[in-house]
């Protein structure tokens, strides 16, 4: 059933399947309309040929009659047999309702034929020609003319093998119409498909466009058909106007990014200075200064983020590769980001002295660990401790960041790490959706890899694995 309706898609659900579905059913009417009138022109000029031969014969017979008296018995015998032959027949058929008839030794008539004649035409309309069958075989019939005696002059010749050739004309037509036929049409299938070969490729280059490519997704301009000239025009105008503005966001992110950073840390450092030198402040102010020092420092956590991937589209992210000893940088960072967020982080380290050490950049994998961090608080009941796991893993460390909070839906888990994603069920929390992004980014520059695993309601782990320094 799937096959079937892929099958319609593929013909009806495309303008390449359209086009070609339309081509073939002009194809096919055409040459079934010109086979189809050219065998009737073909019955209807053998059926002229035969009427004409028959009129023909019978207006011969009627001017010798004519010539020697057409009241001689014996003349009349001699002139339809001499004027018949093995195929035709002529007649008369006088007043009285009797026939006159050619010897019927050397000129035999089929039996019936006279009788089929006069029915076939009871009006006695001159001039009226008939196809009979009979005992097998096919005869065409003519009331020629009524004679001055008062006679009627009937004509009569045998079809069948004029038949037998046009049954093989026939056979012939339908052969050749068949392999005209298919080559036309396999000739307009790869006709259509080069016309719409262009297309198809604009098609898959705008499917596969990313803000990194705008720069080079111009397509060369096809000099016909015209349309598809205009529309690759288009097409190359408008990447060329989402670049330079691409290019633009990225220069105005960086820029403010970078202004920012100074005046926010001086910010922060103001703030937890008077928090240290004034401990008799309200409760009420303090709480409202540790609020503000916790904001300011999410702001400069997105400034530096934003920074990072306007160096990363820039090609200037600057990222080490050296070794780095995952056991101290993780226990500072449990210990430093537990009391800065007043919860639970919980630290598994593998329990034999084997090396910890990975490649990578110190400040960096800090950077990571802080944003897994701070994604796992964000969305995690306040008494549910978040756990750190470092796992071996063949040449590799496994670092798992592991909370019991939201999940993520899976329709979304597909795109947690898209620049500002952020899953259907966040919408209680703040956020922009860069954190898990410059995540990525900074593993995939260290050569490393990030995965996720999630479920709705119970939780999630991101594991990230780094390459073991040799």
């Amino acid at each position: 059933m799937n096959r079937s309706g892929n099958w319609r898609s593929q013909l009806t659900g495309t303008m390449l399947g359209q086009l070609q579905l339309a081509t073939y059913a002009a194809v096919l009417l055409g040459f079934t309309g010109a086979t189809t009138t050219g065998l009737w022109l073909s019955e209807r000029s053998r059926l002229q040929v035969s009427e004409a031969e028959l009129l023909a014969t019978a207006e011969s017979l009627a001017d010798d009659l004519r010539a020697e008296g057409a009241s001689n018995q014996a003349v009349i015998l001699r002139e339809l047999q001499d004027h018949s032959s093995v195929r035709t027949s002529l007649w008369l058929e006088q007043p009285d309702g009797q026939m006159i008839l050619p010897n019927q030794d050397h000129l035999p008539m089929p039996r019936g034929l006279l009788q089929a004649a006069v029915a076939a035409n009871p009006q006695r309309q001159e001039g009226k020609s008939h196809v009979i069958a009979l005992q097998g075989r096919d005869y065409l019939t003519v009331l020629d003319r009524r004679l001055e005696s008062g006679d009627l002059l009937w004509s009569s010749t045998e079809i069948s093998g004029l038949a037998s050739a046009q049954s093989e004309f026939l056979a012939w037509m339908i052969l050749i119409w068949g392999g005209s036929l298919s080559a036309s049409l396999l000739l307009v299938t790869l006709l259509v498909r080069r016309i719409n070969r262009p297309l198809q490729e604009l098609i898959n280059r705008s499917d596969a466009l990313t803000a990194d490519g705008l720069q080079t997704a111009a397509l060369p301009v096809p000099s016909s058909p015209e349309e598809l000239s205009r529309l690759t025009g288009t097409y190359n105008a408008l990447t060329g106007r989402l670049a330079r503005s691409w290019s633009q966001q990225r220069q105005f992110v960086s820029a403010v990014s970078h202004e920012l950073q100074a005046p926010l840390t001086l910010v922060t450092g103001s703030l937890k200075r008077v928090i240290r030198k004034a401990p008799e402040l309200d409760p009420a102010l303090m709480q409202r200064l540790q609020d503000a020092v916790e904001e300011t420092s999410g702001m400069q956590q997105l400034l530096s983020d934003l920074l990072d991937l306007s160096r990363s589209d820039s090609g200037r992210l600057q990222v080490k590769q050296e070794p780095v000893d995952l056991r101290p940088l993780l226990a500072e960072v449990v210990r430093a980001q537990g009391l800065a967020l007043g919860r639970d982080l919980c630290l598994e380290l593998p329990e034999d002295s084997a090396s910890t050490s990975v490649l990578g950049d110190a400040a960096r994998l800090r950077q990571v660990l802080l944003n897994l961090i701070e994604n796992a608080h964000k969305y995690s009941p306040p008494q549910q401790p978040i756990l750190l796991r470092l796992l071996p893993d063949q040449n590799d460390l496994v670092l798992e960041v592991e909370d019991r909070g939201i999940g993520i839906p899976p329709q979304d888990q597909a795109h947690v790490f898209d620049r500002f994603h952020r899953g259907s069920n966040t919408s209680a929390q703040s956020g922009s959706g860069v954190g898990l992004s410059v995540v990525k980014l900074l593993i995939d520059a260290m050569g490393g890899s990030i995965s996720l695993k999630s479920e709705p309601d119970v939780g999630s782990c991101f594991r990230v694995h780094l390459r073991r320094a040799s």
